[in-house]
C-alpha cells in the first residue's frame, strides 16, 4: 500500500511539473495562425511586458522576423525562444502573413531580386515580366519574394496581383477620435500623410509648434497641418495641462528647397510658367491640391508650386534665408564665365572674364556671389563656378603638389546603365542618368590633371559587374571610384556614403569621404564596410559612393542640378588629389 501511494504522489509531481513548464501565452487578442513582424528599425528593444514601463529582455534589429503570440493594445507578444517570449510596440514592426496564399506577378522585365529591402543591398538576380512570384514578408515599400531557386527582395511597385488587406498594413489599427491642443517637443519633426514610417513627409513641426489633434492609432497622433491633416509620432507630442480647445485652422507656409523653383498658373507641370522664387523665400499657403500649393507672392499675386520643392510648416511665418555679407575673394573657374546684373541666369550680362581671375566678394545671396568690378560696377556670379578664398577649392588650389595625380591611372565607374535605370527618384528622375553625367565631370578634371582616365561606360549602356571590375585589373588602376546614388523607403532621409570592402580600400575611402564633406552641405552619413561586388571582387584600391538620395525629393531636385554634380565631381577630384599626394 505505501509503494503504490508514493508512485501515485510521483506521478502527479511529475504531471505538475512538465504542466508548469509549458510555456504561459497571453490571453490577448486572437492571432491569426502564421502571422509574425519584421522589425523596422536599427535596433529596437523587446520589453518584458506591453508598455515602455517594463524592462528590456533582448535588444532585435532591423529585419528580423518573429511569430506572434498574442496582442494587446499597441503592443505585440513575440515568440523570441522556443522558451521566452518578449513585448514589441506595433508602430516599430511591420505585420508578415504565412505565404501560401499571397502570390504576385512580376510588372516589368529584368525587376532586380536583392539580398536586403533596399536598394543598397547587392542584386542575386533578376525576373522577367510576367514572372509568378511568392511573397513571403515585406518592410516598407519591398516584398520579400521566392520564385524558383531564387529568394530576397524587390521593391513592391514592380509586383501586381497582391495587396495586403488593410489591417495587415502598417499603424493602420481603428482611428480613436481625439480634440485637444498638442505641443510639438522637438525641432524638424517630420509631419506624414499616413500613421507610419513609411508615410511621405508632408512638412515639419518645429519645437513648441501648437497644433489641433483629432485623432489617434498605434502610437500616432492624426493633427490639422493648415488645410489639411496629417500624422505625427505620438511620443513628439504632449498635452499641456491648460489645453482646452484646439486652435483654429493655423496658417501655413511654404519654404522653397531648390535653387529656382517655377511658379505656374494651374496645379499642373503643363500650367503656363508665371514666375520663379528662390531658394530660401517663404511664402504663405492659401491652398493645397494634389501636392501643390498655391503660394501668396508679392504684390498681391498668387501662383501654384510644387509641393516636393517646398518645406511646409504652420503656426508663425520662419525666417526667410538672409544675405550674407562675406569676406573674401572668388576665383574663377572656367573661360568665358557670366557675371550678371542680379542674381539669376535669366538676368542681363555685364562681363564675360576668364578662368583664375579674382573679385573682392561683397556679400553673398543664396548661391550667388555678388562682386565688385574693376570699374567700380557690381556683378554676379554663381557660387558653383567659382572657388572662395578659405574655401576647400582654393586651399587644395594653392597646395603645392608632390607628384599627385599625373600619371595616375583612376578608374571611374559610372553605376548602372541601359536596361539597369538603377534607383528611380521621387519624381522619376533615373540614377543612372546622374551617375553618367556626374563621373563625366570627374573624367575632365582628372585628365586636365594629367591622370590617366578610363570609364567603365561613356554612354547609357549596360556593363556587367564582373566587366567593370575586369577592367580595374586588368589596366592595374591606382584607384577604383563607383559613383551611385541612393534611395531608401522614408523619404525625410538624405546625405552621402562612402563604402569600402577591404582593408585596403578603406584609406581612399575616408579620404574621399573627407573631401566629400568639405563642400558638400548635406548629411556626412560616413563611413561603411559595404558588401558590393564592384568592391568586394575588386584587388585594387576602390571605394562606392552613394552621392544622395533621389527617395528625398529636394535631395532629387539638388542632385539633378549642374552644380551640384560639379561640385561632387570637384570633391572626389580634391580627395584623390590628397591621397596621391600623402
Amino acid at each position: 500500500m505505501v509503494f503504490l501511494i508514493k508512485k501515485i504522489l510521483y506521478s502527479f509531481i511529475v504531471s505538475f511539473l512538465l504542466m508548469s513548464s509549458l510555456p504561459v501565452f497571453n490571453a490577448g487578442k486572437a492571432v491569426a495562425e502564421g502571422e509574425g513582424i519584421i522589425i523596422n528599425t536599427e535596433s529596437l528593444n523587446v520589453r518584458n511586458g506591453p508598455g515602455l514601463s517594463f524592462s528590456v529582455a533582448k535588444q532585435v534589429h532591423k529585419g528580423d522576423k518573429f511569430p506572434i503570440v498574442s496582442r494587446e493594445r499597441d503592443w505585440y507578444e513575440i515568440q523570441l525562444t522556443a522558451s521566452q517570449t518578449g513585448w514589441v510596440a506595433n508602430w516599430l514592426v511591420t505585420l508578415s502573413k504565412s505565404s501560401d496564399d499571397r502570390k504576385g506577378i512580376v510588372s516589368e522585365d529584368g525587376l532586380r531580386i536583392r539580398q536586403g529591402a533596399g536598394t543598397n543591398h547587392p542584386v542575386v538576380a533578376t525576373l522577367q515580366k510576367g514572372q509568378e512570384i511568392t511573397i513571403t514578408g515585406d518592410n516598407g515599400n519591398w516584398f520579400e519574394i521566392s520564385a524558383g531557386q531564387n529568394s530576397g527582395w524587390v521593391h513592391k511597385d514592380y509586383i501586381t496581383g497582391d495587396d495586403p488587406p488593410l489591417e495587415d498594413r502598417e499603424g493602420t489599427s481603428t482611428i480613436q477620435n481625439e480634440n485637444w491642443t498638442g505641443v510639438s517637443t522637438d525641432n524638424s519633426l517630420n509631419v506624414r500623410n499616413s500613421p507610419g514610417l513609411n508615410g511621405s513627409v508632408l512638412g515639419k513641426l518645429n519645437k513648441g509648434d501648437k497644433v489641433p489633434v483629432t485623432g489617434s492609432v498605434s502610437g500616432w497622433f492624426r493633427i490639422g497641418f493648415g488645410n489639411t491633416e496629417g500624422w505625427v509620432s505620438s511620443q513628439y507630442i504632449e498635452k499641456p495641462s491648460s489645453a482646452s480647445k484646439p486652435p483654429a485652422n493655423q496658417a501655413a507656409f511654404g519654404k522653397v528647397t531648390i535653387h529656382t523653383l517655377n511658379i505656374r498658373e494651374k496645379a499642373d507641370l503643363n500650367g503656363e510658367v508665371i514666375g520663379s522664387v528662390k531658394h530660401g523665400e517663404v511664402f504663405e499657403i492659401l491652398e493645397e491640391e494634389s501636392n501643390w500649393y498655391k503660394l501668396s507672392l508679392k504684390g498681391g499675386k498668387t501662383g501654384w508650386a510644387a509641393g516636393w520643392y517646398i518645406e511646409k510648416t504652420v503656426g508663425e511665418k520662419p525666417e526667410k534665408q538672409q544675405s550674407r555679407i562675406e569676406t573674401g575673394e572668388v576665383q574663377i573657374l572656367y573661360n568665358g564665365t557670366n557675371l550678371r546684373s542680379s542674381a539669376s541666369t535669366n538676368s542681363a550680362i555685364v562681363a564675360r572674364v576668364s578662368s583664375g581671375e579674382t573679385f573682392p566678394i561683397k556679400k553673398k545671396s543664396g548661391e550667388w556671389y555678388e562682386v565688385s568690378l574693376s570699374n567700380g560696377q557690381s556683378g554676379f556670379v554663381a557660387g558653383w563656378i567659382v572657388s572662395v578664398s578659405g574655401s576647400r577649392s582654393q586651399e587644395a588650389a594653392n597646395k603645392p603638389k608632390s607628384g599627385g595625380l599625373k600619371g595616375k591611372t583612376i578608374l571611374i565607374d559610372p553605376g548602372h546603365g541601359g536596361r539597369d535605370s538603377g534607383t528611380i527618384g521621387y519624381r522619376g528622375t533615373f540614377e543612372k542618368e546622374l551617375t553618367l553625367s556626374t563621373s563625366q565631370i570627374l573624367y575632365d578634371l582628372l585628365k586636365n590633371a594629367g591622370a590617366n582616365v578610363i570609364l567603365t561606360r561613356n554612354d547609357d549602356s549596360y556593363s556587367s559587374l564582373n566587366t567593370r571590375v575586369a577592367l580595374a585589373h586588368y589596366h592595374d588602376s591606382d584607384a577604383f571610384i563607383s559613383i551611385h546614388y541612393d534611395s531608401i523607403s522614408d523619404s525625410s532621409v538624405k546625405g552621402y556614403t562612402a563604402y569600402y570592402y577591404h582593408q585596403y580600400q578603406k584609406e581612399l575611402s575616408q579620404t574621399v569621404l573627407d573631401s566629400l564633406a568639405k563642400s558638400l552641405s548635406s548629411r556626412n552619413r560616413g563611413l561603411k564596410q559595404g558588401d558590393y561586388y564592384v568592391i568586394r571582387e575588386n584587388k585594387q584600391p576602390a571605394v562606392l559612393l552613394e552621392l544622395g538620395y533621389l527617395s528625398n525629393p529636394s535631395e532629387e531636385a539638388l542632385s539633378s542640378t549642374h552644380s551640384f554634380q560639379d561640385m561632387a565631381a570637384r570633391s572626389i577630384y580634391y580627395g584623390l588629389d590628397d591621397y596621391f599626394s600623402e
